[in-house]
């Protein structure tokens, strides 16, 4: 039977807020990790910790070992089809090495994201790898810099100042690619299609390459459609047909969870009379309708490298310097292209 509130058992969170310190500084108190951290706030959570009688859970109290062998993810959205192939990666080398995942997914949500790295700091991971829904990037800069925290590592995402190792592809390359793809097939406009790009960096990365792009070459040009909400698309496309009759249009969107508003919002794509490309995997474009363009990023891959690179600064000892690493993308051509 569910306990009451007034007698349910004292938790870390009670513990943090008799204190008034962060439930990460309790944590590190209750597994010995005293560093920068004052007598007297030690003093203090002895006491509150007595007090409310409160006592750790067999979790907590299983982690004297020097380790864990639990790394927490944060996914900003696990609904991409995207996401679960990085986790696939991340799994396969997490497995090699005897190591668990704990995943949380943050539904595109800054403060969610936030509270999962706090619990998931609660259930003492040695590290952590963040997919981040964007507008964290302070957070997470003070959380990589605070002496006492466990390593951390971004995926398909990156922070300034390089304060951790970031994985992502080489999206200002795919970009230039895929529109070389496009001037080749003699599009006139093209129409990048992207949810918010807001501080998503992978998104103000490809954005800026894309404008980058039209700026420099002659014969094309093109615009940026963002979108808050998919109802909103099919209007915003009918409007850009308009504009652009008798003209050869191409719409390239962010990835496949865009391509698929574009579809849900704007049946005329489908009629074969617009070009469409993407970022997708080649699996899921091969097999959409007859064939969609696309760059593949090859997900398992990044998450494979990520999820290396940060073993091997927990287990392995590796203190070389943080790094940006750029995973190339490769176009594939399909029919949504090469025969329109």
């Amino acid at each position: 039977m569910r306990q009451s509130k007034s007698n349910r058992k004292p938790s870390i969170a009670d513990v943090a807020a008799a204190v008034g310190v962060s439930k990460t500084t309790i944590s590190r108190y209750l597994h010995g990790k005293y560093d920068y951290m004052s007598d007297e706030t030690r003093r203090r959570i002895d006491e509150t910790i007595d007090r409310l009688g409160y006592r750790p859970n067999k979790l907590a109290q299983s982690l004297k070992a020097p380790n864990t062998h639990l790394i927490g993810v944060t996914i900003a959205n696990i609904s991409n089809p995207f996401s679960s192939q990085l986790l696939k990666g991340m799994q396969a080398e997490c497995r090699r090495r005897g190591i668990q995942l704990l995943v949380s997914d943050v539904d595109d949500d800054p403060a969610l994201e936030r509270a999962a790295i706090e619990s998931l700091l609660d259930s003492q991971v040695d590290g952590l790898i963040v997919n981040t829904a964007g507008g964290n990037d302070e957070y997470l800069i003070e959380f990589a810099t605070t002496p006492g925290n466990p390593p951390m590592a971004t995926l398909d995402r990156f922070i300034r100042p390089n304060v951790c190792d970031c994985v992502t592809s080489d999206n200002v390359a795919g970009v230039d690619a895929m529109l070389d793809h496009l001037a080749e097939r003699r599009f006139d406009h093209v129409v990048f299609v992207t949810q918010m790009i807001a501080a998503i960096t992978t998104r103000v990365s490809r954005a800026t390459a894309f404008r980058d792009y039209m700026a420099a070459h002659a014969g094309i040009d093109g615009e940026i459609l963002e979108y808050a909400d998919p109802e909103d698309l099919g209007e915003q496309l009918e409007r850009i047909a308009a504009e652009q009759r008798g003209r050869r249009v191409c719409l390239f969107t962010n990835n496949e969870d865009a391509m698929c508003d574009v579809f849900e919002s704007y049946p005329a794509a489908l009629n074969g009379r617009i070009g469409l490309c993407a970022f997708a995997t080649r699996r899921w474009a091969h097999y959409s309708g007859r064939g969609i363009t696309c760059l593949d990023q090859d997900p398992r891959r990044m998450g494979r490298t990520c999820a290396s690179r940060l073993v091997a600064r927990i287990y392995d000892g590796d203190e070389s310097p943080f790094e940006l690493v750029k995973l190339p993308v490769e176009l594939c051509v399909f029919a949504s292209t090469a025969e329109v």
